[in-house]
């Protein structure tokens, strides 16, 4: 039955994430916390804006997070329905996002990722969408401009980079270099316009020790704590099922789709192992890594055999991130 409501598909199905939204952070709304811009690991020059811009409203910080997940969500659920990720057209990638995002009440703050993924987001759009097109400097540029704006939000954005060219040699095979070289400017642009304001303004020497300092500050703690690593196994276990749901009908699949899922597990990779290399990454990591996550784990419930087991999964992901909801902070 829950599973059934998820994965539905008529005028109601865009209410659910908002209201799966609003179950999730209802607490933050009635008692929102003023965010420690320390604790906003990660955060660049672009994400400084906003912060001061809302520094002291605390509701409002709340407000904005809630709706930047939502946008996300939603985001999330389009990319699944315009390039075809699910077999069926369905809302459920984009529930399964926010209620993973939305378990880790350290997320419901406006922290940089949340600005990040959604030009990560954007980022995804342009990359898929040059599939086909042998010289798609446009798209090429505007996904490297956009995951360059990411960065500028949120450092760590910066592992996501080398997926422009895994995509040109995967969904474009171009043999012409200046679609290699485009990626540099459209990367380049934002930084050299960054780094041109801070020399003017005479705070270039503060902005790279700051950065500095952010690549050498542990964040990764919660590698090990128990209560992420019961919902790091859970997500493991789903996604695994929903990666052998994608090889077992891989030689049925269209050509596009394969491409595009290669695309998201170079994605996967490149998180994980930032995360698990980088002390400097944080848990909010989990915001970009559910990305792809959902879509694998949304190809698996929405195929088309073992209906009961999969209700049963739902219901046990369900519980399991309401259970981290309450139990980790």
């Amino acid at each position: 039955m829950l599973l059934r409501i998820f994965k539905s598909n008529t005028l109601f199905s865009p209410l659910l994430i908002p209201v799966a939204g609003l179950l999730f952070w209802m607490y933050s709304f009635r008692a929102p916390q003023l965010l420690d811009i320390k604790l906003a690991n990660g955060a660049m020059p672009l994400y400084y804006l906003v912060f001061n811009f809302l520094k002291g409203q605390d509701f409002w910080q709340v407000f904005i997070a809630f709706f930047l997940v939502l946008i996300n969500s939603f985001f999330v659920a389009q990319l699944g329905s315009s390039f075809l990720f699910v077999r069926n057209r369905s809302y459920l990638p984009g529930i399964i996002y926010l209620i993973t995002v939305s378990s880790l009440q350290s997320l419901h703050a406006l922290v940089p990722v949340h600005l990040a993924t959604l030009c990560v987001l954007i980022s995804i759009y342009f990359i898929l969408d040059t599939y086909h097109k042998p010289v798609e400097i446009t798209f090429t540029f505007n996904a490297s401009f956009f995951l360059s704006l990411a960065s500028l939000f949120y450092l760590p954005a910066l592992v996501l980079f080398p997926l422009v060219w895994i995509s040109i040699f995967v969904l474009q095979k171009g043999d012409n270099w200046r679609l290699l070289v485009v990626p540099f400017f459209g990367f380049g642009a934002p930084w050299m316009f960054m780094w041109a304001f801070s020399f003017l303004s005479d705070t270039d020497t503060s902005l790279w020790n700051d950065m500095l300092k952010m690549l050498w500050t542990d964040h990764n703690a919660y590698l090990s704590e128990p209560y992420f690593l019961i919902l790091t196994g859970l997500i493991v276990f789903v996604s695994a099922l929903g990666s052998l749901s994608v090889i077992s009908a891989y030689h049925r699949l269209k050509v596009s789709l394969r491409k595009y899922f290669v695309i998201f597990y170079w994605m996967l990779g490149l998180v994980v192992a930032a995360a698990l290399g980088l002390m400097t990454i944080g848990v909010e990591i989990v915001a970009l890594s559910t990305i792809p996550v959902a879509f694998f784990i949304s190809n698996y419930l929405l195929s088309d055999q073992k209906h009961i087991w999969k209700e049963i999964l739902t219901w046990i992901y369900l519980i399991t991130m309401i259970f981290v909801f309450y139990f980790y902070n």
